[in-house]
């Protein structure tokens, strides 16, 4: 008996550290995303189709000539990296990526998106290197919050460290797996 708990032990161990056991689930996009902008509130509907088009054409395509049909001017930011107002948002984007085709969908892995009122909520999977293992990536969940106010998107929070370099990177190269 003892013979055998010390053998399953030794396969416990083992497994742990090929990395076969793991203690969090990797997060995962959603397959269809245009179910996602559904909700029975026309108002709350609109105001994700608003966020959904606005990431896919500024946030993914660095099409920032877009920015006055997405944005107020008074537009207030709250990731400790950029400035406040609509142009400040314009001078990051085309400081940290190239101009590219307007895809259908969300090319970060979407999990969600919730609106209440005036809120709507993105979450999307993030990858960062592993700080125990540089060779390694690991995902996460990437939360970005924006406030509408008359159709536009007036205020936004996220989750990023106050960091310079983030100032000219692409998360579009950058958050691959």
């Amino acid at each position: 008996m003892r013979l055998c708990s010390v053998l399953i032990g030794f396969g416990v161990l083992a497994a742990l550290a090929s990395g076969a056991l793991r203690s969090q689930v990797a997060p995962t996009g959603v397959a269809d995303q245009a179910a996602l902008l559904q909700s029975a509130d026309p108002k709350l509907a609109a105001n994700k189709r608003l966020v959904y088009d606005m990431w896919r054409a500024i946030i993914q395509g660095g099409h920032t000539e877009l920015a006055p049909q997405y944005f107020t001017q008074g537009y207030v930011q709250h990731n400790p990296n950029v400035a406040s107002g609509r142009d400040a948002l314009v001078k990051f984007m085309r400081d940290s990526r190239p101009v590219r085709p307007i895809q259908p969908s969300i090319t970060f892995p979407l999990i969600a998106i919730v609106a209440e009122g005036e809120l709507v909520v993105v979450a999307t999977v993030s990858y960062a290197a592993d700080p125990q293992n540089a060779s390694q990536r690991y995902a996460s969940t990437h939360f970005d919050m924006f406030r509408i106010e008359h159709g536009k998107i007036a205020e936004h929070w996220d989750n990023l460290p106050k960091n310079p370099a983030l100032l000219h990177n692409d998360p579009n190269v950058t958050n691959k797996p």
